[in-house]
């Protein structure tokens, strides 16, 4: 990962530390992000966009990995809920894309009083520029696979399993694709 220079033509994003040259993307996130952060995640979905043969399968796991990685501090509860229900169904149980939305519709209807969960200091090493830098769609592929993996495993072990209690709780088991 690159450092900030000294002449302020750099940003570091607050959420997953990355360290990008300024933009001036005009957007604005309801991440904890910097434009530029959000602008490569932008940039890594029209990646995925134009291989998607290959990467559409990663599609809810690249959105749920960013949203872990960028909890805002006055986040609703929900998003970081969502977030790591879409990793801990797709790392560990083996769910894909359409599965994990289902189970994001189903929990939305059937509960209302989710829980704050608290980020750690730092959600794993790796960003989503590493992730769309990583090379060619193979590399793309292993190392969004590495990021997702790394930003649930460095979630508190507490917090995993208040998400895995409210998803076995809330989603019917056909929703898993294997223990």
């Amino acid at each position: 990962m690159n450092v900030p220079d000294d002449t302020h033509t750099s940003t570091v994003c607050p959420g997953c530390r990355a360290v990008l040259p300024r933009s001036g993307w005009p957007g604005t996130t309801k991440y904890n992000a910097t434009p530029e952060c959000a602008e490569v995640a932008g940039e890594l979905l029209g990646f995925e966009v134009e291989n998607a043969a290959r990467l559409g399968y990663l599609h809810q796991l690249r959105i749920d990995a960013y949203g872990a990685q960028h909890v805002h501090p006055d986040a609703p509860p929900i998003g970081p809920v969502f977030a790591l229900n879409g990793l801990y169904m797709f790392l560990e149980r083996g769910s894909g894309n359409l599965a994990v939305r289902t189970a994001h519709g189903i929990m939305a209807n059937s509960y209302d009083d989710w829980p704050r969960l608290v980020p750690p200091a730092r959600a794993g090493e790796l960003t989503a520029y590493d992730v769309l830098t990583a090379g060619g769609v193979d590399e793309v592929e292993s190392t969004l696979l590495r990021w997702a993996r790394e930003v649930w495993d460095s979630w508190p072990d507490t917090e995993r399993e208040t998400v895995r209690d409210l998803t076995a709780e809330l989603v019917p088991e056909r929703y898993f694709g294997h223990p």
